[in-house]
């Protein structure tokens, strides 16, 4: 693909024409501006603006497949249809990013997120308007500021090099919108990038600190709030989920001292815990399952049709596979969580569980359960975890000050999910293979995994029962190469 060589977001257009019902954009008439004051004249207004962020987010270009059970975990070698040669799986799990349909997946996903970034500043050009009271403008303003900064930390983590504890960070990583515009905008570095993300999320969680609430799903399938705008809090970019991307972001700087802050932050918190294994219902069909673990969502993204995308990926009844469903085998999920070692067997993960999160069809192919939405009334099932309370302690073991600290963290998840402690690590490179082999076990279809990988730049990664060689080609994506195109190429 060719550099990107000039900024002009045709999906800002788009995501107008959704949110202003304006025909002709670029008409800049009085009529237009009559149509965008008449969008932000009310607090609802500003409501339904604030929500296109999320419902953009969660289409199947964004974290309602490709950022989170699809494109990443495919790439991360989580399933097996790529044994089916000519599929567009197969083609992914190899890295062919030059293949045309490889190169439109994600040219797709590259655009969903500059659209979601496109409504967040629509959404802030407009937020200081007066219409709002102060709580409520300090919320939407918080959330889409936050998303803002969200957003465009994954787009680093996907088409950038590795920052590397700064080695990196003279780079040249991607755009940085901080304005609702169609102006030109050129490329900056990997570090200067993360500078915007961070001063995008600290003042998201400044903001956002005037409501700590979290309204839980798993706890309520409607909600005690009488106010829409402020039910089901984990379902938006909330105050405890800023920390949550902070934690991440100053992970992947090497700042371990406001990683571990962060992590602790949320985790200190008491307002997410972990599932009840004695009470968990994983029967997809009944109104309290709760197959992703709701009550550790820090934030997840609402996907109303969710049950359509997951019939089709992840149920089926042929023996063979289908080659456009996501599968694994039950010797790969055996390889991850370990079931004959002793104890292991009972890993609420696991396929041995006794309240499975799998649908064995054969030896060879085996579904996960986690999206299933058989009941129409469970809210559980229609949401993706976005960041979850388990990853808090993950960060906050890796950024522990002593091995001591860094087992007892690990060791927090690890009873939770049934299985016994580890031993306190003798060394980093010690620490680091159980921090990997929890990754493994906590995140599968949930997209984490890859960053993981691509962070530490591991130089192979395991594929099946073997591994795969990593390059930096294949760690980066690409960026689009379309007519339309984002960004400046810096050169």
């Amino acid at each position: 693909m060719k550099s990107i060589k000039q900024l002009f977001p045709a999906f800002i257009l788009a995501m107008l024409l959704l949110f202003t019902s304006c025909k002709k954009w670029l008409d800049v008439t009085p009529k237009t501006q009559i149509k965008e004051d008449a969008q932000f004249s009310t607090k609802q207004g500003f409501t339904d603006a604030l929500f296109g962020i999320y419902q953009n987010s969660a289409k199947s270009s964004g974290y309602g497949r490709n950022l989170t059970f699809g494109l990443l975990d495919i790439l991360a070698q989580q399933y097996e249809n790529k044994s089916i040669g000519t599929s567009l799986y197969a083609k992914l799990a190899a890295y062919n990013y030059t293949d045309a349909e490889v190169q439109a997946m994600v040219d797709a996903t590259f655009a969903n997120s500059y659209a979601s970034i496109a409504q967040a500043n629509y959404v802030l050009k407009n937020v200081d308007n007066g219409v709002l009271d102060e709580n409520t403008r300090r919320i939407i303003k918080g959330e889409s500021i936050g998303m803002r900064g969200f957003l465009h930390f994954d787009l680093i983590r996907l088409f950038s090099d590795v920052y590397a504890d700064g080695t990196n960070a003279n780079a040249q990583s991607i755009s940085y919108l901080k304005s609702f515009t169609v102006s030109p905008t050129s490329r900056i570095s990997v570090g200067a990038a993360l500078l915007l993300c961070e001063a995008d999320l600290k003042e998201a969680e400044q903001l956002l600190s005037i409501n700590q609430t979290i309204d839980p799903i798993s706890d309520n399938q409607g909600s005690t709030n009488p106010d829409l705008f402020l039910q089901f809090r984990q379902n938006h970019l909330n105050y405890w989920a800023v920390k949550a991307v902070l934690a991440r972001l100053y992970l992947y700087k090497g700042d371990k001292v406001n990683a571990l802050k962060y992590a602790t932050d949320v985790i200190n918190s008491t307002k997410f815990t972990f599932v009840n294994q004695s009470t968990l219902n994983v029967d997809p069909t009944a109104l309290n399952s709760d197959l992703t673990f709701s009550r550790e969502h820090v934030f997840s993204i609402y996907v109303s049709g969710l049950k359509a995308v997951v019939d089709d990926v992840f149920k089926n009844t042929l023996a063979a596979g289908d080659p456009t469903d996501l599968w694994t085998t039950k010797a790969n999920l055996n390889t991850i969580y370990q079931p004959t070692l002793p104890n292991h067997g009972t890993d609420i993960r696991s396929v041995t569980a006794s309240k499975s999160l799998w649908n064995e069809v054969s030896a060879n192919v085996v579904y996960t359960k986690k999206y299933y939405s058989d009941n129409a009334s469970n809210v559980a099932q229609r949401i993706i975890p976005v960041i979850k309370l388990s990853e808090m302690y993950y960060i906050a073991a890796e950024s522990a000050a002593t091995f001591t600290d860094a087992a007892k963290y690990l060791n927090a998840v690890r009873a939770s999910r049934l299985i016994p402690e580890i031993t306190v690590p003798a060394s980093t490179e010690a620490l680091d293979t159980q921090i990997l082999l929890e990754y493994r076990k906590e995140f599968y279809a949930e997209g984490q995994l890859w960053f993981y990988y691509k962070r530490k730049n591991l130089a192979s990664i395991a594929n099946g029962s073997g591994t795969i060689v990593m390059t930096k080609a294949k760690y980066i994506f690409p960026l689009p190469n379309t007519e339309l195109e984002f960004g400046s190429s810096g050169n």
